[in-house]
């Protein structure tokens, strides 16, 4: 059996999608999975023993190029089962083209319909599971049959070197140090930034999280404020705050980290080596979960937005904070017609340093 999985979109989406190869492995001992993915997600499938292969959507590259590439990868692999769980429906068509019988996966965009002919259709706004587990439960067509015990089981993960995480950390320091700045063993990781149309705390706040963590623990943390191109209007928001007169000690301790700079895998290195990671509901802050590092994740109340579906993943090393009010949204904010608008606002800097303590040793 070999099974093509298409995810071209998001990390933290891919990374969610993970578990579909960990179950079909468990399922079918001979199965060999493919995926599909998009150019950075890439590092998260290099050395990964859970995927036997993954091809490259580039949508940079023609609708035609990908289709008559993915055509040929389909028929000389002799691929069997093809699954569309998100991203591009390009791979879909090619899967139609190329003959083969069993394509599943998700119905919900017109497309699909035409496509798929072992689709699922699943009320995911229901929020009855973890995305992760709407993922599994695609493979129902297979008589793949899951229960939620078997979490931990199909759980993701990512794999890098020792020789690789210590270059990286070499390098890292040396980094820090050119740029006039104290590098320290215990890294604590601000990511503010997301993508999306999800809720978020407010740029400030994390920099004021930063400012209340170093007034308790002075001179013990190096705070890695990590970001990519697409997150710069909350970093103007932290830089706001930063560059307050009570603030300006701060300089010293905050190193901008641009994770885009040498790719995500270099990103992966380094962010393993960190002690501590603090971030909204982003592909970063899952990243930092299946990696093992403690997490704080600051989640949005709108039900399709919350972390019972896209919360991390393994909840033993994870704080999870978000508002406590009782959205009756299922989609999107509804503004200020909403009793609890502005309600990522009501998370107070005292509330999430509290989950970052938890964390934290006590001197």
């Amino acid at each position: 059996m070999k099974v093509v999985i298409n995810r071209t979109d998001a990390i933290g989406d891919t990374i969610l999608t993970i578990p579909m190869a960990r179950k079909l492995k468990i399922h079918f001992t001979n199965c060999q999975v493919i995926f599909i993915v998009a150019p950075k997600t890439v590092p998260l499938f290099e050395l990964n023993p859970i995927v036997d292969e993954y091809w490259v959507y580039d949508k940079n590259k023609s609708k035609l190029s990908n289709f008559i590439s993915l055509k040929e990868k389909f028929q000389k692999a002799k691929i069997t089962h093809y699954f569309h769980v998100g991203g591009s429906h390009i791979p879909s068509l090619a899967a139609v083209s190329a003959g083969i019988h069993f394509r599943a996966g998700i119905l919900n965009e017109w497309p699909s319909f035409f496509l798929l002919n072992k689709g699922s259709r699943q009320r995911r706004s229901l929020v009855e599971m973890h995305e992760s587990e709407y993922n599994i439960n695609l493979l129902q067509p297979l008589g793949v049959t899951y229960h939620y015990t078997e979490k931990e089981k199909c759980g993701p993960s990512v794999f890098l070197g020792e020789e690789e995480k210590e270059k990286a950390r070499l390098d890292f320091k040396q980094q820090v140090e050119k740029e006039g700045q104290t590098y320290k063993n215990e890294l604590i990781f601000i990511h503010p930034g997301m993508a999306g149309q999800g809720l978020n705390w407010s740029p400030k706040n994390y920099a004021r999280l930063i400012y209340k963590l170093e007034n308790t623990f002075p001179g013990k943390y190096l705070y890695i404020l990590s970001f990519t191109s697409s997150d710069m209007s909350y970093i103007k928001g932290v830089n706001e705050q930063l560059g307050q007169k009570n603030f300006s000690f701060l300089k010293e301790k905050v190193y901008y980290f641009n994770g885009e700079l040498k790719g995500l895998r270099d990103y992966m290195a380094v962010l393993a080596n960190a002690f501590l990671f603090v971030g909204p509901n982003t592909g970063m802050t899952h990243l930092a979960n299946i990696m093992g590092v403690n997490v704080v994740a600051i989640y949005s109340p709108i039900k399709v937005q919350s972390s019972l579906r896209w919360g991390p993943f393994y909840r033993d090393k994870v704080q999870v904070v978000a508002p406590d009010v009782v959205c009756g949204e299922k989609f999107e904010c509804a503004g200020s017609s909403c009793l609890y608008y502005e309600c990522m606002g009501k998370v107070e800097v005292d509330e999430v340093f509290e989950a970052v303590q938890k964390f934290l040793p006590l001197t």
